[in-house]
């Protein structure tokens, strides 16, 4: 899929973002606030949830945003069996091409995506990973650093590939390991970072800083940029 280059004119719109969840929908909740509060330029075209009661659905229609819910657990004669990979797959990639989003990010949205998907979206994908990639990719990040010899944790923005949390990482956002706390403590202060450096991200990509066109096809940042990833220390 060639994805359309944002350049700075277009920049000066207002990014259309569609975003993917599966839970309590705090990240999407802080991207409302800072898309109403108009300090981020975008605007959330569409909600898409692979589960039902998730309160990203609630968050998302209280604030106002279309919402698609393709749920796992099927409903009427079928009650109870498990919609496919490829049957939601399918639904959610034709919601995206109806919406033609520029940016689809995953925010809490727990269930890989196959190739197939990926390259079939109309816009460029990121998600947001609790860890410092490339460690601890995948569940349980929080408990698998404190039972390591770790001194920094956090969390990722990073393109999304049919590999699970492989993807060119763009920014991480870090702080100090105290391993006496508990998994839940960790996990509530690294939350505090993913509501700080996910709409930073999106604010480069929406201002034409970050060109995920070029990272994408190059693996390389552009010419206005250090060395990917962008780094932020905020010890939460």
């Amino acid at each position: 899929m060639q994805w359309c280059t944002r350049n700075m004119t277009d920049s000066q719109k207002p990014l259309k973002v569609a975003v993917l969840v599966s839970g309590s929908g705090s990240n999407l909740q802080v991207l409302i606030d800072a898309m109403n509060a108009g300090s981020l330029p975008i605007e959330i075209i569409g909600v898409i949830s692979n589960v039902k009661e998730a309160y990203a659905v609630t968050r998302a229609q209280q604030a106002g945003i279309i919402t698609a819910v393709f749920s796992h657990i099927t409903e009427g004669e079928n009650a109870g069996k498990r919609m496919g990979i490829k049957t939601f797959e399918r639904h959610a990639s034709a919601q995206l091409n109806e919406w033609q989003p520029d940016l689809v990010v995953l925010a809490g949205f727990m269930r890989v995506l196959s190739d197939e998907f990926i390259s079939g979206s109309p816009a460029p994908m990121i998600n947001l990973h609790p860890s410092l990639l490339p460690k601890y990719k995948g569940l349980d990040t929080h408990q698998r650093v404190l039972e390591s010899s770790d001194i920094h944790h956090g969390c990722s923005v990073h393109i999304v590939t049919a590999e699970l949390d492989a993807g060119q990482v763009l920014t991480q956002a870090m702080l100090a390991v105290d391993h006496s706390e508990s998994a839940e403590a960790l996990q509530a202060r690294v939350q505090k970072l993913e509501h700080q450096v996910l709409p930073w991200t999106i604010l480069l990509i929406a201002r034409g800083v970050l060109n995920l066109d070029a990272i994408n096809e190059q693996k390389a940042a552009t010419p206005y940029l250090p060395q990917l990833p962008l780094k932020l220390w905020l010890d939460s």
